[in-house]
Formats: structure tokens, sequence, C-alpha cells
């Protein structure tokens, strides 16, 4: 490149000197100087034209024809324009190879922006949602999939969880939406046919809930001739007595666990439900402090720190099941002497409903699990603290009808706070100042 530009200008210094001479013997050094500076900048426009007229119309066109440092010029333009075309064939097969694989899935995924206007979608979530190229690209996901479910998903980004819903344009078909924000916070979705494990879950919903049903009916019978037994248990002998004791007891926690059964089959298919309505807070607590004094134990100290204005927008005996289940809980897993503290608390989103309790406290790996049926971090206590393992299974569901959440924090040895978290909506009405 250095030889290239020294020739050029030595070739230009020889031509100058040539008219400096020529200009000399014919005595008009000025206009042949003239000259020679105007045929050069001619000759450098008609080079620029050649360029300028190749880079807009000659398109895969071979440069033209030039020596020098134009030539270098042309060249150097050339072997990048074939190093770009040959860069873009490369992505536009890759990108073809994407569009083709996301195009054999059978999960739907759809890349959405910040504010949820569609830009790309693969066959499957077409299919799924009913969406048509290029008409719906632009348009905000919420006014394609019209569904209450899904808009307060997407409105409010509840994205910890996937959203189970009916699909808009193909009957007879759940999808499970699951949704991760990317980038500067643009949506990718992905959307799965699970209507045969949602048939499979409302089976097992509805066994369970018939099941329940039905053994209510033998469940009364026993217990009625076990409180006749209990009238004449006195005249019966002691190893009779402490048999007819202990049915007895067993009886009363089938009944629980069948009215547990049936109170979460009830929330779980949405049968029923009470209309929503302002509930204050302590109206909810105070009866449910009243059932406790039954199975606290005199050293159990209960602390209450509720201001008088909390309020919740929902149904009273969802909520009263839900909060019930916490504080019965934190009694029953507090020492003698233990401290259960209820609380309410307030920030720019949330308002929470926290129970704490200083008992044994639980394990970490255990709480992802806490709100599964039957489950127990101790297999062995539930006989002693008589309780069914759907408590939390309950206080899940019921908050989710309240479009709440239940948050759990427990260190072993130092007790546990169960929190459950309502959005600002269901707590605080339009002329309530936050």
């Amino acid at each position: 490149m250095r030889k290239l530009w020294r020739n050029t200008i030595i070739n230009w210094l020889i031509g100058l000197g040539a008219c400096v001479i020529i200009g000399l013997i014919i005595g008009q050094l000025l206009g042949v100087l003239l000259l020679y500076v105007l045929g050069t900048l001619y000759w450098q426009l008609y080079q620029l034209y050649q360029f300028h007229f190749w880079l807009r119309h000659s398109g895969k066109a071979n440069p033209p024809e030039a020596k020098g440092i134009w030539g270098e010029v042309f060249n150097s333009v050339y072997r990048l324009q074939k190093k770009q075309r040959k860069s873009k064939r490369r992505m536009q097969q890759a990108l073809k190879r994407i569009e083709n694989s996301t195009a054999a899935l059978k999960e739907g995924v759809i890349m959405a922006d910040h504010q949820g206007n569609l830009e790309w979608w693969n066959q499957s979530a077409a299919h799924f949602f009913g969406l048509m190229w290029p008409t719906d690209r632009g348009q905000a996901i919420t006014n394609i999939v019209r569904s209450p479910d899904f808009f307060r998903y997407f409105s409010q980004k509840r994205f910890g969880e996937p959203l189970i819903i009916k699909s808009p344009s193909v009957d007879d078909t759940f999808l499970e939406i699951q949704t991760t924000l990317y980038d500067q916070n643009d949506h990718l979705i992905f959307i799965r046919d699970v209507t045969r494990m949602h048939l499979l879950e409302q089976m097992r919903t509805d066994f369970v809930a018939n099941a329940s049903h039905e053994l209510k009916t033998p469940l009364t019978v026993i217990k009625g001739y076990l409180e006749t037994l209990d009238m004449f248990k006195d005249d019966l002998p002691k190893s009779m007595q402490k048999g007819i004791t202990n049915m007895t007891d067993q009886s009363e926690r089938m009944e629980m666990l069948i009215e547990d059964l049936l109170l979460l089959s009830r929330l779980e298919s949405d049968d029923e439900r009470e209309e929503a309505q302002w509930l204050n807070i302590l109206d909810i607590i105070r009866p449910i402090l009243e059932t406790t004094t039954s199975i606290a134990s005199s050293s159990h100290e209960i602390k209450i720190n509720i201001p008088a204005d909390a309020r919740v927008n929902g149904s009273f005996k969802e909520l009263y099941s839900a909060f019930s289940n916490l504080i019965i809980n934190a009694v029953k897993y507090s020492p003698d002497g233990g401290e259960i503290t209820i609380e309410w608390r307030t920030s720019l989103t949330t308002d929470e409903l926290r129970v704490s309790d200083s008992g044994v406290g639980i394990d970490p790996w255990h709480i992802p699990r806490l709100t599964e049926r039957f489950y127990r971090v101790d297999k062995g206590r539930g006989s002693q603290t008589g309780g069914t393992g759907l408590g939390l299974a309950i206080v899940k569901h019921v908050l989710s009808h309240h479009d709440a959440k239940l948050d759990i924090s427990s260190e072993p040895g130092e007790g546990s706070t169960f929190s459950c978290c309502f959005p600002i909506n269901r707590t605080r009405p339009d002329d309530t100042p936050s």
C-alpha cells in the first residue's frame, strides 16, 4: 500500500515537472499548470463517478477497470462486498435452519417486545392461538388471547409459575404457557399442549371429590355408633374403653381429612365461589383466635400487629380457611412458651399478612414442596399434631384465587414465617390512600 501511494505521488510530481518545463518553453507556465490541475481533477471526478455508479447499479458485477490507487480502491471494496455477501448467506442459512427447527417443534414459540406486541411465532403457536402472518404481527398478544386469566398473568408479569388456559382457537385443548423475559424485558413465550395431563388431573380431582363425598355416609354411621358406645363406656372393660377412645379419635381425624379434601376439590374446580367483597382483616383473624384457645397452651404468647383499617377484597370463607390453617399450624408447631406473631405489612406493590412462630423451623430444601398434598417434613408428626397434610395446599389455592402468593421463610431452630402476599389492588380500594 505504501509503495502504491509512493508511485502515485511520484507519477503526479513527474507530470507536474513536465508541465513546468513545457510552460517555461512556451512562456505559458500558469496556463499549463492550470490545465494540468484541471485535467487531474477531472480524472479523479471521473473515477469517483465510476465508483459511485458501480456501487449503486452494478449489483454483483466486477468493478470497472482502473489503475493506481483507484484500482486498489475498486478491488478492496469488491473483496469486502464478496465477504459481506458470503457472511450474509451464512446468516440466512443459519436463520433458515432456526426457523425450520422451531417450525418442527410441537411446542409453540412466540417472541414479543417489552410491551407484549407480537414479533415472531412458529407454526405450532399459530395453531394454538389462531395467529395469522403477517396480519397479527405488531398486535398486542392480550388482544389475540382474550382470556381474563391470561390478561392478569401477562399484565401483572406473574411469570414465576406456568399458566394453564383453554386454547382460543382449538376446541377442547388446554395449553400451558411459560414466559421468560430477555434482553430489554422482551418476552419469549413457550406454549405446550397439556390436554392429556389436564384431563388426568381432572379425573384425579373428580375421583378424590367423589370418594370423599361417598366416605362421609359410612363415616357418619360409624361415628353414630361410637357415640352410642361412648355413653356406656364406663360399663365396658378397660381394654374396650381404650379401643372406643382410639376409634373416636381416628374417626374425627378421618372426618377432618374428608372435609379438607372436599374443600380442596371445591377450590380446584372453582365451583360455587363466594362473591368477593371488601373485608376487614381483623374481622377474619378474631374468630380464628377464638378457636385456637382449645389447642394453644396458657404459655403461648400470641401477638397481633394489624392496623384497624387493613382490608382485603375476597371471599370470607376461603380467607378464613387459609388464615386459620397458618395460625393453627404456628400454634401446633410452637413449643410451650413459644411466641406467635400475626402482623400486616405494606409496601409499594404488595400488602402481606405474616404469621411467624418460634418453633423448630424447617430445612430450606423442604420449602418448595410444603404446598404439595400430604407432604410432611417429619413423617411421624402427623398423628401427634392431628393435621391432615392438606393445610398449606388449601392456603396455596385460596391465595391463587385472590391473585396472591404464599412466601415461606424458615431456618431450623429459628422458627418460620408464612406470608400471604396480596397485590395492592386487592387490599386498597380506589378511595384509600396508599
